[in-house]
């Protein structure tokens, strides 16, 4: 039988609340991400060409 799915709840906490409940409860702790940091991307070559293709669009006015 195939597993499912289901969102019960999604909170949205922009000011921080719940990380400050946890904290004084003394149950935050973030998890670093699996596999530790990603590695840093090499820098682009000088004489490398990033072709590019320039198509015209018309403006779009509102009103």
């Amino acid at each position: 039988m195939p597993s499912q799915t289901a969102l019960i709840a999604l909170i949205d906490d922009p000011g921080g609340v719940v990380r400050r409940i946890l904290e004084h409860l003394g149950h935050w702790a973030p998890e670093p991400a699996e596999g530790g940091p990603l590695p840093q991307a090499p820098d682009w070559p000088q004489s490398a060409v990033i072709p590019l293709t320039y198509h015209a669009v018309a403006m779009l006015r509102s009103g």
